[in-house]
């Protein structure tokens, strides 16, 4: 078994049919709210009554069958869904209330359920509508109430016109005359169509141009011919009826184009097609409408042979939000100003179709005009009010005039010609209305109706007032709340919410909240209700108004950036607000508080700010927009500021030499310092202490060092030195030596050793005793008695582009000797053998001077000969003799002469 009223009407079909239900019960209420059908009574709740039945259909071979995928409504007096129901697939039922009923019952197949190929719809007992289903009430002991649904039939013909010739495209329709399941056919090429699973009963079945086209006239068929009347014809059950030959009349009507001077279309203008009544003498307008031109600017009416009309255009429509910019002056055929002076037809047979052209000069611009609504009790005696809504362009002056309905039409109330009217006894059993006429200099004047009120010796009221609440911002919605109505009706209330003047659906027995769209910024919101007391009492219409729309903005949540320690600056990142553009307002908060004039996008935290947390708080403004406010988050708590000086770097920049950090005095102490180096701005790897020795890896780059200052409490501060020069490489510099005697008057050179990478320039120093010798900048250094007695050095400086210069100082030489002035020596005596010679040296300087002595036969050292004098042996004989005279003394160099050679000794 299945709980079958929602899970079978839900899966097959009942969407659409609780939509026409609804329609019902809106056009019932509205009917009520008129005063022309009772109220109603509100649902039961407990279940005690009950009801069973079965539903049943005649198979195609005649045999009574249980329908058991039928759908099954139950409905209460005010026909709203009512009890419990059980279904069963037999097509049996039982159904339980809480009150005995009366109810009357719905079964049947609709839409896309299986069984709707077979079966049609019943009320109980074979009754065609709610208003004639046999009441059904429910007891203690099951009351029973079996329905028999009909078959389904079909229906064969042909759509041809009065010369026999097939139409095809036409519409073939059968709609049972009770509400029902229309179904449908085209006719073919042949005229033919067949409509298959047509309910039976009483139902209309026509035939008719879906495009329009204005060539035939529908047609209807009354059971044995077609006829242009539209009738009813009662279709059989279960059978298949052929023979339904619609005949099509040509079409017979005008047809008029609505246009402006220039020829351009006019839409949604109001006409009429007034015909001529001889026997009142007058002309009589459609009862219908809106009559309006559609957006060709055209319409097209009916008319008959033999009838005279005359054709009016009215300019007159605002209803639904439209608000064209120019408006046009009333016309009628031919270029009358009024129904009196206007242009008669007569249609003949001749004349069947006719094609007019209407042009309406132009009256001034177009104003946006309102639905007038009226709010009051509808007891005699009460004060009715109207809201007119907002008309458009401002300064558009309202003029009202309430009327009440009389035996031809609305009649207006003598005096009654403000905003509000206080209605009196004579006017119980009558309907009253309020129109309201809007002008402005330059724009065509509009009239709107309200709605009216039932005017009866008693009427409804609620406790506390409707009220309206929400924000008014797009995004959000808006609500309503009332008190009581008294006395308690019986119908639910109706609320109608109004966006800009324009009425939206009207929703019944509870206030559906109203979601704020883009679309209505700006738009006054309006919420219209219709109560109704008890039958007879009256109605009770009430109306209240909320914000206006506001647009929301687009609000991100800001971020902050920056360091948050004392002395940096903190700034607010307020996202993408919009629509752009959007007015930004600042905020700045400390641990919540706010900081007194801290209203700019950035912050300079201070010292107050120490240990704190901050935030932002950014506003955004726009006209016609809700003021939104977002709050960052908080920040950590701020840190203290170290301070933090530049460091320096000491030490000479060359490869081989150390340089070292010199940080400054960090505070407040104690500052724990942490150091990298970097070798033209890369981290050099390890490069972590304070010093830092150059390699050949730093040549021709520069050097700086950050030095990390971390203290608990205080924002980490890094601080770098500036770049040094580009270290310098270094030079191979050995020590010079020093070459030469070092007596005066000799000349001394330097030695520097190898110097690289080579070429290198050398440049030279002479030293003496260490002070340098103005002058003395060659390689060589030829002594002087200035230096007599003193040491010499020399320094050799080796310089290179991209190098380091380098001085390197040889080792001091001995004290530099005095330089004798030594004569050359003579040999005085006889030279032969076994004489003796005497060396002779001459005058030297400086005194005192020791002399030594050397004889020397032709060249050879003559052994043992070191005395001043020599004896001439025979070994001498013929032989050249001279003496070698060396001085010495302290302080000087040593100096040996040698005398001339004699001649030959003899």
């Amino acid at each position: 078994m299945l709980r079958h009223r929602f899970a079978v009407r839900r899966a097959q079909g009942n969407t659409s049919r609780r939509a026409m239900r609804r329609a019902l019960i809106v056009a019932t209420t509205l009917a009520t709210s008129l005063g022309l059908v009772p109220a109603l009574g509100a649902p039961a709740q407990a279940a005690t009554y009950t009801i069973t039945g079965r539903v049943t259909g005649l198979s195609s071979t005649g045999t009574v069958v249980g329908v058991g995928d039928a759908a099954l409504w139950f409905y209460d007096a005010a026909r709203n869904d009512a009890g419990s129901v059980t279904y069963n697939a037999d097509g049996t039922y039982t159904a339980t209330f809480s009150a005995p009923g009366p109810y009357r019952i719905e079964a049947g197949c609709w839409g896309e359920m299986t069984c709707a190929s077979q079966w049609g719809i019943e009320w109980y007992a074979d009754q065609g509508s709610f208003d004639s289903a046999t009441p059904v009430t429910a007891g203690t002991t099951a009351t029973v109430a079996d329905i028999r649904l009909d078959r389904r039939s079909t229906i064969k013909g042909t759509v041809k016109d009065t010369a026999g010739q097939p139409v095809s495209g036409f519409d073939v329709m059968a709609t049972k005359a009770a509400g029902g399941m229309s179904v449908s056919d085209t006719s073919a090429a042949d005229g033919s169509f067949t409509l298959t699973g047509v309910e039976s009963g009483p139902s209309n079945v026509t035939a008719s141009d879906p495009a329009d086209q204005h060539v035939y006239a529908s047609a209807s068929w009354d059971g044995t011919k077609s006829t242009s009347d539209y009738v009813d014809w009662t279709i059989p059950a279960g059978t298949t009826v052929t023979g339904v030959d619609f005949v099509l009349d040509p079409w017979t009507g005008v047809i008029v184009k609505v246009t402006d001077a220039s020829g351009k279309p006019l839409q949604n203008i109001n006409w009429n097609l007034f015909e001529y009544r001889p026997t009142e003498g007058d002309w009589f307008g459609r009862q219908y409408g809106p009559l309006l031109t559609g957006t060709d600017g055209t319409f097209a009416e009916q008319t008959e042979v033999g009838k005279t009309y005359r054709i009016c255009a009215y300019d007159t429509w605002y209803d639904n939000g439209w608000a064209p910019t120019t408006r046009y002056q009333d016309r009628c055929y031919d270029n009358a100003a009024t129904l009196e002076t206007a242009t008669s037809f007569t249609v003949t047979s001749d004349t069947r179709k006719r094609e007019l052209t209407m042009v309406l000069p132009v009256a001034g611009k177009g104003l946006t005009a309102r639905e007038p609504f009226v709010s009051g009790s509808s007891a005699a005696g009460s004060t009715l009010t109207v809201d007119a809504g907002t008309w458009e362009p401002s300064g558009v002056a309202l003029g009202y005039q309430w009327m009440r309905q009389g035996t031809d039409g609305l009649v207006p109330i003598a005096g009654a010609t403000g905003p509000s009217f206080t209605t009196t006894s004579d006017l119980v059993g009558t309907y009253v209305v309020a129109k309201v006429t809007g002008t402005l200099a330059g724009y065509r004047s509009a009239e709107m109706y309200s709605n009216g009120v039932d005017v009866k010796t008693t009427g409804a009221a609620l406790s506390s007032p409707l009220t309206v609440t929400g924000s008014g911002v797009v995004g959000s919605t808006l609500t309503a709340t009332h008190g009581a109505i008294s006395p308690a009706g019986d119908w639910s209330p109706s609320y109608t919410w109004v966006v800009g003047g324009v009425p939206r659906d009207t929703d019944w027995g509870a206030v559906q909240p109203l979601t704020l769209t883009s679309d209505m910024m700006g738009k006054r919101i309006t919420l219209r209700m219709a109560a109704y007391g008890p039958t007879g009492a009256g109605s009770l219409q009430q109306s209240a108004t909320g914000p206006a729309v506001a647009g929301a903005l687009t609000a991100p949540t800001p971020t902050v950036s920056g360091t948050k320690a004392v002395g940096y600056t903190l700034t607010a990142v307020p996202g993408t607000w919009g629509p752009a553009p959007v007015t930004l307002a600042y905020q700045w908060y400390r641990s919540g508080a706010a900081v007194s004039g801290a209203t700019a996008a950035t912050y300079a935290l201070t010292t107050a700010d120490q240990g704190k947390t901050m935030t932002v708080r950014v506003t955004g403004t726009k006209s016609g927009y809700a003021t939104a406010a977002k709050t960052s988050a908080a920040t950590t708590a701020v840190l203290g500021a170290l301070t933090a000086p530049t460091p320096t770097v000491s030490g000479t920049k060359a490869v081989g030499y150390t340089l070292t950090a010199v940080p400054g005095t960090w505070g407040p102490a104690p500052v724990t310092l942490a150091y990298q180096w970097y070798r033209s701005g890369a981290a050099v790897s390890g490069a972590t202490a304070a010093t830092y020795a150059l390699t050949t890896a730093d040549q021709g780059k520069t050097m700086t060092v950050r030095v990390t200052g971390t203290k608990s409490g205080y924002a980490t501060a890094a601080k770098t030195s500036a770049a040094t020069t580009a270290v310098l490489g270094a030079l191979t510099a050995p020590t010079p030596t020093v070459s030469g005697t070092k007596a005066v008057g000799y000349t001394l050179t330097a030695v520097p050793g190898t110097w690289g990478p080579a070429p290198v320039t050398l440049a030279y120093q002479w030293y003496r005793s260490g002070a340098a010798i103005s002058g003395a900048t060659a390689a060589t250094y030829k002594l002087t008695t200035a230096d007599q007695g003193k040491a010499m050095t020399v320094r050799v400086t080796g310089s290179k582009t991209g190098y380091l210069a380098v001085a390197r100082t040889s080792a001091a030489t001995s004290a530099v000797l005095g330089a004798f002035t030594a004569p050359t020596p003579t040999i005085s005596g006889t030279r032969k053998v076994a004489y003796t010679l005497t060396a002779v040296p001459g005058t030297w300087s400086p005194t005192p001077t020791t002399f030594s002595y050397q004889w020397y036969r032709s060249g050879v050292a003559i052994s043992g000969a070191t005395a001043r004098t020599y004896k001439l042996t025979s070994l001498d004989k013929g032989k050249y003799v001279k003496v070698r005279v060396t001085g010495v003394r302290s302080g000087y160099l040593s100096r040996a002469v040698y005398s001339a050679q004699t001649a030959a000794i003899a």
